[in-house]
């Protein structure tokens, strides 16, 4: 028993010093984002021809690197899922496109920030005589310093339309 104290002890000395360098040394330290969400809904007004609106979006951003990671770009993808009532559009609509202004365009090291931006999207609404709306989901790819990210939306936006 008494030889084993100093293996202990040892131990307990090297434990402690991985401890004080994860932080420093980067062991286990990286960037990573979580928890995007849209615009749950949007009512298209009566009557509109190609309304332009935007679907605000939001993005959780962790930095445990020793260094500021520098957010380059985002583009989206989005795809209508689901369609109620008297939906006219195509069915099967897919869009994409660069985001051209987003904020922070960058995150601290050992920061966490949430970046918010705006997708464009545009309607239109001749009066159904139901109630109508498309459910979109979004996909998000981030391009930055530390590599590239892709992350799903964990919400729909629901664009509507109340029957006239």
């Amino acid at each position: 028993m008494v030889r084993s104290a100093p293996r202990v002890a040892a131990l307990g000395a090297l434990l402690l010093i991985l401890g004080a360098c994860v932080p420093i040394c980067g062991i286990g330290a990286k960037f990573s984002v979580s928890n995007a969400h849209v615009d749950s809904n949007y009512n298209c007004p009566y009557p509109s021809e190609n309304r332009p609106y935007d679907v605000h979006a939001t993005i959780d951003a962790s930095n445990t690197l020793s260094n500021t990671v520098t957010i380059k770009s985002i583009a989206e993808n989005d795809e209508l899922v689901n369609t109620v009532g008297a939906w006219e559009g195509p069915k099967t609509a897919k869009g994409s496109g660069a985001i051209k202004d987003y904020s922070p365009k960058s995150v601290g090291s050992g920061s966490n920030a949430t970046i918010k931006f705006s997708v464009p999207f545009q309607c239109t609404n001749t009066g159904p005589s139901a109630t109508t709306y498309g459910e979109f989901t979004f996909k998000f790819t981030l391009t930055t310093s530390a590599g590239t990210y892709t992350i799903s939306a964990g919400d729909r936006h629901r664009l509507s339309f109340p029957s006239s």
